[in-house]
């Protein structure tokens, strides 16, 4: 997306294309997830991608693959319309009142917009995250089964449990994230988003676009989106390890501790890229997906 888009959507035409997106990604990529998960949180051992997969389709079949899908589909949702909606009116902003060229209204914009997703993010993560990385024998079965242990343990303050991680995660990743898109779309052939009605000099109505125009700029969303969660996703899997392992932490643990802490025990371990594979396994898919739809609803929604 471009300053050019940002001035054409309200902030509730890209709360919904946002909320639309997230849940497209979310379902896409969430069993990658919750393999992911598993790996972080190992405590002994080495286990590989494949055989954590086999694992869990073996102990708990496919639906545990889906384990703590609910609250993720909620808060990925509510997150992700807040992540576009912000990142939406930040881009205006940056272009309207500072002149910001795009090269630094981009990451400023997606910097702003991880910081308030964090804040709706964390708590669902944490609930997620906890619900996966339980095993068949220690599995909550809801939701409100995972809060309300959390809450007699910890208190309300468990659920600001890993919001560290979470900002240092988000507000750097979604820089690079929509900076990755932004760029991949303008040069990748295909209908490049700033292309829309009422842009140009001519007043002609624009024609419909061919099958092969539909089918270049459905191919672009896929290739920019997909490589923009991938190459986001690659840089901040520390962080994430992280934020996993301080979010599954029991309070008074070994493993309960500070970010930094929290980044050098992984370093000593040599786990701070645990988990890679399925990560990235899960990236492209999922983000094509959820660009994918961001740019079908926006552009249905725009101008409304």
């Amino acid at each position: 997306m471009t300053v050019q888009d940002a001035r054409q959507l309200s902030p509730v035409a890209s709360y919904i294309a946002g909320c639309s997106a997230g849940s497209a990604g979310i379902v896409t990529g969430f069993p990658f997830d919750t393999v992911k998960v598993r790996l972080q949180n190992q405590q002994i051992g080495h286990g590989t991608s494949w055989g954590t997969f086999k694992g869990i389709l073996r102990h708990q079949g496919v639906r545990g693959l889906f384990t703590g899908l609910s609250p993720q589909l909620v808060g990925g949702a509510l997150e992700c319309g807040v992540n576009y909606a912000v990142y939406n009116e930040s881009l205006s902003f940056l272009s309207r009142e500072w002149h910001a060229p795009s090269a630094l209204s981009v990451p400023l914009a997606g910097g702003a917009a991880g910081f308030f997703l964090s804040i709706i993010l964390s708590p669902a993560e944490l609930v997620k995250c906890r619900m996966q990385a339980a095993d068949a024998r220690l599995a909550f079965k809801t939701p409100r089964d995972c809060l309300r242990h959390l809450f007699q343990t910890e208190g309300l303050r468990g659920l600001a449990r890993g919001f560290s991680g979470t900002l240092a995660r988000e507000i750097p990743g979604n820089a690079i994230y929509f900076s990755t898109y932004t760029a991949l779309r303008s040069c990748i052939p295909g209908k490049p988003p700033a292309t829309r009605s009422g842009e140009g000099c001519s007043s002609a109505p624009a024609s419909a676009p061919t099958l092969l125009q539909r089918l270049a700029n459905a191919s672009s969303m896929v290739l920019a989106g997909g490589a923009a969660g991938t190459v986001m996703w690659a840089l901040v899997l520390p962080m994430d390890v992280a934020k996993t392992r301080m979010q599954v932490a029991l309070p008074g643990s070994r493993r309960d501790l500070s970010l930094p802490a929290t980044l050098r025990a992984l370093r000593r371990e040599g786990k701070l890229y645990t988990g890679l594979a399925p990560t990235l396994v899960r990236a492209f898919p999922a983000n094509a997906a959820q660009w994918v739809v961001w740019e079908l609803v926006a552009g249905l929604l725009e101008g409304h």
